[in-house]
């Protein structure tokens, strides 16, 4: 398994439960289409 850092591992955990389930909706601030200043939402 791959090391992964925070932003990554909250990404990755976002974009499989919004996978699993179409009705995840993530809203708040930071929240863009280019992922934020951390980018923990890019590409979602």
């Amino acid at each position: 398994m791959a090391r992964l850092n925070m932003v990554q591992s909250i990404n990755l955990a976002l974009s499989q439960e919004m996978e699993r389930d179409k009705d995840v909706v993530l809203i708040g601030e930071d929240v863009g289409k280019d992922g934020g200043v951390f980018r923990v939402t890019e590409g979602l």
